[in-house]
């Protein structure tokens, strides 16, 4: 299997460093003419945009830091103490939320009447077609990382405010930031079943019992190398040695392939896993390629050093909500160069579940494999999709 070699400053490109956002309100301001105070009231205090398409739709498409592929946008809110969006449902997409810092209810339902609260890097993935919210419910300012997953960029433009949020925002702001919101794909229910906007489907309701298997608590998840040894069939140490020392999957398609499908917290669409890596101090993966899908980074404690390119020759240093997104094909691996235990978002997105079969492990690692624990291991890997490459 081949594999490309990205310098540098093509690599830029793909980083988002989180201390140089810029927020939406700010943007949307600006270019669309809607007041930054509507935005604010109807989003968040303050939306950072880390990665879309540039060509997706939607009220949250401005300039994103990163230009990803189309189907995914991730998003980061810093909220005040009591900061939370107008209710809202996006009917075509899943909004998935994890707690960065702080903790945060989400609400859901109709009349908001359901809830359940996030400790950090606790995640749920809210179905489409919901009514939902966030707060920020700590004592202190909080981040909240939002994922946003469609089928393409058309789905973005899918988001509708139930009718008492339709009449707050028309007493308060006016027809005209109504009318405006409509542009960028954002439709208003009305109290007599009318919608002002693009058209969108008829919200559903979800029990609490149905949004509990959408929930993924990090603290009582076991990581995958204490879990997979039926699925894969080579002992503990090998895995660790493969992956990362603790690797959580938090979600997962159902039936995907590759060697990090096991028992997924949350079933969620086929075209992302969510995986967090707990990591020890020097911690790292053996270098490896993922061949058909791209496998995003985010720093969320401590700080880590991604490698990629041939024997890992380039790398970039990520501090907490820094980003980066590797291209397919490129050789990479990560490593916790903190002091103490510190965590990574892997974020992997491919077009469908077959993609995930694609990762390969460069010749030197293929040898270390190899005369370390043996062909038997190899073949093993090999039944999930990993291939090892011979020099």
């Amino acid at each position: 299997m081949k594999t490309i070699e990205v310098s540098q400053a093509e690599m830029a490109a793909r980083i988002a460093r989180f201390s140089d956002q810029e927020s939406q309100s700010a943007l949307y301001a600006e270019a669309i003419g809607i007041p930054r105070e509507a935005y604010e009231v109807m989003a968040a205090e303050t939306l950072y945009l880390m990665m879309a398409p540039t060509e997706q739709g939607g009220p949250m498409a401005q300039n994103p830091a990163i230009t990803g592929d189309s189907g995914m946008s991730i998003i980061i809110a810093r909220c005040p103490p009591g900061d939370k969006p107008l209710l809202h449902a996006h009917h075509y997409t899943i909004e998935s939320f994890m707690c960065l810092t702080g903790r945060f209810r989400i609400r859901w339902g109709s009349q908001a009447d359901q809830h359940i609260d996030l400790e950090p890097h606790d995640m749920i993935a809210v179905p489409p077609g919901v009514d939902r919210q966030f707060e920020n419910i700590s004592d202190d300012e909080a981040l909240l990382l939002v994922i946003i997953t469609g089928s393409g960029n058309e789905d973005f433009a899918d988001i509708s405010m139930p009718p008492d949020e339709t009449d707050f925002v028309r007493e308060r702001f006016g027809q005209t930031v109504i009318d405006r919101y409509n542009r960028v794909g954002v439709a208003f229910r009305n109290q007599n079943g009318a919608v002002e906007g693009p058209p969108v489907t008829a919200p559903i309701e979800v029990s609490a019992a149905d949004m509990e298997t959408r929930i993924a608590r990090i603290d009582k998840l076991q990581p995958l190398s204490a879990t997979s040894d039926d699925s894969i069939g080579v002992s503990r140490e090998v895995r660790e040695l493969v992956a990362a020392k603790n690797l959580f999957l938090l979600m997962a398609p159902d039936n995907q392939g590759g060697p990090m499908a096991h028992n997924a917290a949350i079933s969620g669409p086929e075209s992302i896993s969510v995986l967090v890596a707990e990591c020890p101090p020097g911690d790292r993966p053996l270098l490896h390629t993922h061949h058909h899908t791209v496998e995003n980074f985010m720093c969320l404690t401590g700080e880590f050093r991604i490698r990629w390119g041939d024997g890992g020759c380039e790398h970039i240093d990520l501090k907490p909500f820094d980003m980066i997104s590797v291209p397919p094909g490129v050789d990479r691996q990560f490593e916790n160069i903190s002091d103490a235990d510190a965590r990574l978002l892997v974020v992997i997105t491919g077009s469908s579940q077959s993609d995930y079969n694609d990762i390969s492990m460069p010749p030197d690692v293929t040898e270390l494999i190899r005369s370390r624990f043996g062909q038997s291991v190899i073949d093993a890997y090999g039944n999930r999709g990993v291939t090892f490459r011979e020099e």
